[in-house]
């Protein structure tokens, strides 16, 4: 859609969503190194996982040779080595990221794509007046804030009305075209959220242009949301309050565009991103390949059914040498502008010095891990779960320094807001006025550790879930126009990862114990019963067809079949780095199995809330069994 024609009306859509004033500034009582409120530039990456364990030295030796802007901020950074995330795939995660709270309470458990659009009608994006964000928190002690680049926690894109077209702010150049970027502006659509400035629309979909760097030309989304953020940024350099802005990027998530269909249309400009490229041909040691090998026949059966469902879905695709190193090569085009910006704030010296920048992930990428699994879906490998995080500022960290404490992206807003002096309790107040669903963060505050008042961060667990499945919806065609099952339940996910004092003279080693179990909160008729009708052949051929419907109910009658029994993961990470033994039905493991169980049952308590008027019952505990095999 162009900007002429409908562009009165998509102004008058956003209308009457003006920015929202900051709070007045409280006293900062200054802490060590940290003598000022600090500003605060959040750099997101998508589909960034932490390098495994496998990595190969020359693939190590790479990335600290051509990740400089990753490396310019590790250098004086505290950087978690052992950081995970709270929920997946995109838009759970991203939700929790910026709300602090996990998808049971603010209700984003689903990603739009595959089987499910924006509008589907089991889609819940992020009510502006229910669960507050990072933006609303920060409002709340005094801070501006602005918002660029990917979203995808509500549906905030500008649509041509009686349509669901968007209005697009480039051209097939991938060239931006300012008067649909002044019209995004004007409409303000994060304000709602507590942020400006976000220019639309999400990056999301088979549009090559909304790629990060897959439209022709090797060109796309994440160098305008460079450019939007340093435009941003040197126009804070005269600011009166503190500022907190988010530069979100798509890359390396063109590494989902991968595949037979898409290489073969050449739509997308994929493999020529690697000509000329110097990632190195060897990326992984041997370990890989015995992961790539598994047969998943002792792993709980979602993920065998996710694998085989994957090609139906989205497409064929295929894992190899081209296909890693494209995702590695996609990792140095999104770190080229990333660097862009850090270089835009270090060129304001006194700005640059008051600022701390925050480098994180919202979820990994198995590429092709544990048995041929793409993407994050159906899993709590670490190839997932696991993602960078680095807080950075030269004057705090005058030297580059590390910790493999457990910690989770729970902890990033309550540790952000103890940076920023900000009474969470106090905040809390103003925010239960205008949010209905505003409630204590159930993360921690490392602000201490980060700033030397703490030796060591105390051991404590993190938890995980995810609901999402892409591939339930109501277009659950695949590409060849049949239609596809939905994944084999058991397939939402609750994890639970400790240290254990399971090691040679009780030395703590790192445990996951994850439950694989069928939600009938996402049932058809929640806590009722499912229905799932797949009907034979292709729907774009004329004729009879035959169908098969399946009725799961929580008490079934003839014909009905009751839901699967839980099944169970279990892994010693410390031994099994890679997660291939499941000790879920050891009998040597017994023990520390039913201690995770019980962890599993206390973590879900205190960090799965759920809305405060909400008809939906507590997740029940896990089965009193040892264990369920896979």
């Amino acid at each position: 859609m162009g900007v002429t024609g409908a562009a009165a009306a998509l102004v008058g859509a956003g209308a009457g969503t003006g920015a929202a004033s900051a709070a007045e500034l409280g006293p900062f009582t200054p802490r060590g190194r940290l003598t000022r409120r600090p500003n605060f530039l959040v750099v997101m990456v998508d589909e960034q996982r932490m390098a495994p364990t496998y990595e190969s030295e020359e693939l190590a030796l790479w990335r600290r040779r051509n990740l400089s802007a990753q490396n310019f901020l590790r250098e004086h950074a505290m950087e978690f080595n052992n950081h995970h995330i709270m929920a997946a795939a995109c838009a759970p995660s991203r939700a929790s990221i910026f709300t602090g709270q996990y998808p049971s309470l603010h209700g984003v458990s689903q990603t739009s794509g595959a089987a499910k659009s924006a509008i589907e009608t089991d889609l819940y994006w992020l009510d502006p007046t229910t669960v507050p964000t990072m933006g609303d928190w920060f409002r709340a002690g005094g801070y501006d804030t602005f918002y660029k680049g990917k979203w995808h926690i509500s549906d905030a894109d500008l649509y041509e009305p009686g349509s669901y077209n968007t209005l697009d702010t480039f051209n097939s150049n991938s060239e931006p075209v300012p008067e649909a970027e002044k019209i995004y502006l004007e409409a303000n659509r994060l304000a709602g959220f507590g942020f400006d400035g976000w220019i639309g629309p999400e990056p999301h979909g088979k549009n090559p242009l909304n790629s990060g760097s897959s439209a022709p030309g090797g060109r796309g989304r994440d160098e305008q949301f460079a450019t939007q953020g340093i435009g941003e940024l040197r126009r804070l350099r005269h600011a009166k309050n503190p500022w907190l802005l988010v530069t979100s990027f798509v890359n390396p998530h063109d590494i989902t565009l991968w595949g037979d269909i898409t290489l073969a249309q050449r739509n997308f400009f994929l493999a020529q991103q690697l000509i000329g490229s110097n990632v190195p041909a060897n990326l992984f040691s041997p370990a890989f390949n015995a992961s790539l090998s598994e047969s998943l026949a002792t792993k709980p059966s979602a993920q065998a059914s996710y694998r085989a469902t994957y090609p139906q879905a989205l497409q064929p695709t295929q894992t190899g040498p081209a296909h890693q190193r494209f995702y590695y090569q996609l990792q140095k085009e999104v770190d080229d502008q990333v660097g862009r910006v850090i270089r835009a704030l270090t060129q304001d010296r006194n700005a640059y010095q008051d600022t701390v920048v925050v480098y994180l992930s919202d979820h990994g990428e198995l590429l092709g891990a544990h048995g041929g699994m793409f993407q994050k879906w159906h899993n709590a490998y670490d190839e997932v779960l696991k993602v960078p995080l680095m807080f950075h500022n030269p004057k705090l960290f005058p030297q580059a320094v590390s910790s493999s404490a457990l910690t989770s992206h729970a902890d990033l807003l309550p540790t952000m807001l103890g940076l920023a002096g900000i009474d969470q309790k106090k905040a809390l107040r103003s925010l239960t006025q205008s949010h209905t669903q505003a409630t204590a963060l159930p993360g921690r505050d490392l602000s201490g550790f980060l700033l030397g008042e703490d030796a060591l961060i105390a051991p404590a667990p993190v938890f995980f879930m995810t609901d999402d499945a892409p591939f339930t919806g109501a277009k659950q065609v695949s590409w060849k126009g049949a239609m596809y099952p939905s994944v084999a339940q058991p397939s939402s996910l609750e994890t639970v990862v400790a240290m254990m004092p399971t090691g040679v003279g009780g030395i703590l080693e790192q445990w996951k114990y994850t439950r694989y179990w069928d939600n009938p909160q996402f049932w058809t008729s929640p806590n009722q019963q499912n229905v799932e009708t797949i009907i034979a052949g292709s729907l774009t051929t004329p004729g009879a067809k035959t169908a098969t419907t399946t009725v799961t109910s929580l008490a079934p009658t003839a014909g009905q079949i009751a839901p699967p029994a839980d099944q169970i993961e279990c892994y010693n990470v410390t031994i099994d780095p890679t997660e291939l033994r499941n000790l879920a039905d050891d009998r040597a493991s017994a023990i520390t199995v039913a201690a995770l169980r019980v962890l599993l049952d206390q973590q879900r308590a205190t960090k799965r809330l759920v809305p405060v008027t909400s008809s939906v019952s507590a997740v029940p505990p896990s089965p009193n069994l040892l264990n369920i095999g896979a």
